[in-house]
This record gives structure tokens, C-alpha cells and sequence, in this order.
């Protein structure tokens, strides 16, 4: 097939995945998985209004992070590259989804040099890049703030060069994979563990071809220098965390009975429903049959890639706990591997014979993912009080944009305060102490609180602290809290 017609293909599903995605470019955060969107929107807005080190990333909650609102988590490429932008164009939520959509785009694109790497074939790369494309998960996640995309994106390029350097023996490909490897780390910590595959290469390389001593250590040599930083931004990161349930896995409540629900229900419903779109499971099917009766791969790229799955297979069973049935973005270093079975299925089959039938289920691929995902965008997946989100811009503008305020109830930290846009102290559960707020009104410069919570608002405790009600719009209210003089005059009258 043609060069043209490939980059047909390829340019046709990046339209139709903007066309579909055109309203959601201009949509504030919303849906399933906002917590973790509003982490990362948090990281950006502070980059861009506060501290520019990137070793610095921040969030709303000064109660939340280790000394104030500083947390570390994966290290913030995504988020301070953004920032950077929106330092030069504004604030706005379409420059963060259009940031996104870019590095997804670059994904799609890796991936078909991926697919055309290994099986030499255009079309068929064209045609899973497409099915890439319209993957729900993928679809969903290509245009939120989630830096599981760049590392994957990464760890699609770094693919993509260990395959050339396989196919060629030119160094300069294993060295471009390196670097690679440690921007997919740096970026999301699980996807490092696919370093396996550089270093499965370097070893095979030494064992089955001949290659000297010293090559073998300069390979390694290359990999334990591009570990360091990945290693030590986590360290550094590892000391912030006070829940630690990701470093010890499974071994958090071990349940067998769990582990099996678990398991089945990614089996069954996220692979074939949100993994890989529907349409293209047939193609997924004939694709683990193909590899089962035939060698399609050479033995060289077919134990590295091996390697890959095997170590992506070890980590899922090792973090099922955490997964669940909730942390679907944890499941995206399957995506890959889940493609190119897809591309193996497209190899085994005579796509001439069965065009009309391909040309359908392809068309159908883009409808799929726009359906099964457009809900998720809405507030019915959004677990927080909609009032904070129906009523956002009002509560934004009725206490001054600098002003720390208190904030109940939130168990994120980062949500309630994303969507009146204010930075303070975050509380949960119908709990706030009395002396916590006196506190905070005498030493933490707070003015402000709002609140969803009769609970605290109506204590009979709470209430002296509260000077004026500024406003209630559904079931949120904001009050002024009484000056720190009346906090001390108080205090002697008792």
C-alpha cells in the first residue's frame, strides 16, 4: 500500500476523532475520574500563577501535601510543559485538551510506525493506529489531563526505536529507546518496568548474535544511567506519600475471592468493551489464535516483546487491588500489546476478500467509542455534590480569587477547590473542630469558608466563627468568617 493511502487513513481518524471530540475541547473538567484530573489541573495552575520549579508541584489543599500544598507524585512533564503554555496564552481549559490531543495524536502516529516496524505492512498499520484511535479508553482519556497518555505515548516511541535497533544493529536507535524509557518513568512509574524489553535485547544481542562484552555493558551501562533520575524523583516523591498501598500491592488485604472479581470483570469488560472497541474484537481474537500456529515475528523481536507482556501481566496481578473495577487508566500499558494482537488479526486475514466487511466495522469503530464514552464527560459520573459544578462561576467571584478559605466536604483535597477555583484548608465528613478554625482565622490568614455541611455550618460550636453568610446557591454556602481580633476577644471572655 502507498505511503498516501496509509497517511489517508491516518489523518481521516485524527479528523473524525476532533469533529467528535469538538464540543469537549471548551468543556471544564467533569466525569469519571475527576479527582485525578483536578490533581493534575491543580499542578498546572500553580506552575502557572505561583512556583515555576517543576521539582515543586502543588495542589489547593494546604492540609493535603507535605509542607502546605506541595505533593509529588509521577514527576510533572505534562503538567509544567502546560503551564508553560498557558503562561503565554491564558488560562483556559481547550489550551490543557488541546495539549493532550497533540501528544495523543503523536501516540497514534507511533503506533502505526510500531505496527509498520514489525509486520512491514502499511495498511494494517494504518488500520490499527485507527483502531488505537477509537479505543473507548484511549478516546476518553486523549484529551483529559492524565500524564498516563504522555508515558504512554513514550513508551510507544521507545518501542518503536528498540525495534529498529533490532532490525539494524544501529546504536543509535538503542540509545534513542533509552531516553525514551525514561521519560515514560518519569512520567508514570509503571510503565519503566518495560525497560525489560531493552534489556532482554541487550542480552539476546550478547547470547545469539555475537555482539561483545563490552557492547553488553555499554547497553547496561545506558540503562542504569537513564534509571537514576526516574529512581531518584521517586524516591524523593515516595517520602511525600503518606498512603503507600501502590508500592505494596496486592499484599494490601490480599482476598482471593476479590482478586477473581477482579480479574474477571478486566477480562470481560474492559478489554472487549473499553480496551479495544467492539468492533475490533474479532480482529483481537484471530489475532491470539494467529500467534499461537504461526511465527509471524521474527525469534529476536518475539522474545523482547514477550518480555514486555510478561513483565505488563506480572504488574497488573501485582497491583490488582489497587486497580479494582475503578482505576481503568492503571490498564493502559495494555493497550499496546492489545494492538498488536489486533494487527496480528489483521495480518492473517485476506483483506480483499473481506473488504466491505473491514470497511464497515471501521466505520462503526468511531460511533462506538463516541457512545460508550460521551456519558463520561457528565456529572452523573462525577461523585461530588453538583452543586459546586452548577454553580462554579458564582462561587468563584464571590470571594476574592487569592483569599484562603476553608472547604467542606472534599475527600480529594483538590475537586471542590477546582471548581470554585480557591486554594486553603479541605475537610470531609461532616468534620471540622472548633479549634481547628480558630486556628486557621489566627495563624493561617484564612477568611472564608464554604461549605455543603449543615452538620458544621448549623454547630452550635461552629457558629460563633461565623461573621455572615455571603451567599447560598443550592446547598452550598459562604460565609465570612469573624476577624482574628474577635477570635482573641473571645478567648479572654471565656
Amino acid at each position: 500500500m502507498s505511503y498516501r493511502n496509509a497517511s489517508g487513513i491516518l489523518v481521516a481518524a485524527i479528523c473524525i476523532s476532533i469533529l467528535l471530540h469538538w464540543k469537549i475541547f471548551s468543556l471544564d473538567l467533569n466525569g469519571v475520574h475527576i479527582w485525578r484530573q483536578s490533581q493534575n489541573e491543580w499542578n498546572i495552575r500553580n506552575f502557572v500563577r505561583h512556583d515555576h520549579n517543576i521539582l515543586y508541584p502543588k495542589i489547593s489543599a494546604l492540609n493535603h501535601g507535605e509542607k502546605g500544598s506541595l505533593f509529588r507524585s509521577e514527576f510533572p512533564l505534562m503538567q509544567w510543559s502546560i503551564a508553560q503554555v498557558q503562561r503565554l496564552f491564558g488560562e483556559y481549559i481547550f489550551i490543557v485538551r488541546i495539549m493532550m490531543f497533540l501528544i495523543s495524536i503523536l501516540s497514534i502516529i507511533g503506533l502505526f510506525h510500531l505496527i509498520l516496524a514489525l509486520l512491514k505492512d502499511r495498511l494494517i498499520a494504518a488500520l490499527t493506529a485507527c483502531s488505537f484511535t477509537f479505543a473507548p479508553i484511549f478516546y476518553y482519556y486523549s484529551i483529559n489531563p492524565m500524564s498516563d497518555i504522555w508515558a504512554m505515548c513514550a513508551q510507544i516511541w521507545m518501542m518503536v526505536f528498540l525495534i529498529k535497533y533490532i532490525d539494524s544493529g544501529q546504536f543509535k536507535f538503542f540509545i534513542r529507546s533509552c531516553l525514551l524509557l525514561m521519560l515514560a518513568g518519569l512520567c508514570k512509574l509503571p510503565f519503566f518496568i518495560c525497560g525489560i524489553m531493552l534489556l532482554t535485547a541487550s542480552v539476546q544481542g550478547y547470547l545469539y548474535y555475537g555482539r561483545s562484552i563490552p557492547t553488553l555493558f555499554k547497553k547496561i551501562f545506558f540503562l542504569i544511567i537513564i534509571s537514576a533520575p526516574v529512581t531518584a524523583w521517586y524516591i524523593l516523591a515516595f517520602m511525600d506519600w503518606e498512603y503507600q498501598g501502590v508500592f505494596r500491592g496486592v499484599s494490601v488485604g490480599f482476598n482471593i475471592v476479590d482478586f477473581w472479581t477482579y480479574f474477571k470483570f478486566a477480562l470481560f469488560h474492559w478489554v472487549p468493551m473499553h480496551l479495544v472497541n467492539v468492533f475490533a474484537l474479532l480482529f483481537l481474537l484471530i489475532g491470539l489464535k494467529s500467534i499461537l500456529i504461526r511465527n509471524t515475528l521474527t525469534n529476536s523481536i518475539r522474545w523482547v516483546l514477550l518480555s514486555g507482556l510478561i513483565i505488563t501481566l506480572i504488574y497488573y496481578f501485582y497491583e490488582i487491588n489497587m486497580i479494582n473495577k475503578i482505576h481503568d487508566y492503571y490498564m493502559l500499558p495494555f493497550l499496546i500489546w492489545l494492538h498488536i494482537g489486533i494487527a496480528l488479526g489483521l495480518h492473517s486475514i485476506n483483506l480483499s476478500r473481506y473488504r466491505l466487511g473491514i470497511l464497515f466495522l471501521f466505520l462503526a469503530m468511531p460511533v462506538y467509542a463516541y457512545l460508550k464514552t460521551t456519558p463520561y464527560w457528565n456529572q452523573e459520573h462525577n461523585p461530588y455534590n453538583a452543586d459546586w459544578f452548577k454553580y462554579s462561576g458564582t462561587l468563584q467571584s464571590i470571594v476574592p480569587a487569592d483569599s484562603l478559605c476553608i472547604m467542606l466536604n472534599d475527600n480529594s483535597g483538590v475537586v471542590v477547590a477546582y471548581a470554585i477555583d480557591k486554594q486553603g484548608y479541605v475537610f470531609d465528613r461532616d468534620d471540622l473542630p472548633p479549634a481547628w478554625i480558630e486556628d486557621m482565622i489566627l495563624h493561617r490568614n484564612t477568611y472564608y469558608m464554604y461549605s455543603d455541611s449543615r452538620v458544621v455550618d448549623t454547630s452550635g460550636e461552629v457558629r460563633p466563627f461565623l461573621d455572615s453568610l455571603l451567599m447560598e446557591r443550592g446547598s452550598i454556602r459562604v460565609f465570612k468568617l469573624i476577624s482574628s481580633k474577635k477570635v482573641l476577644d473571645r478567648k479572654v471572655n471565656k
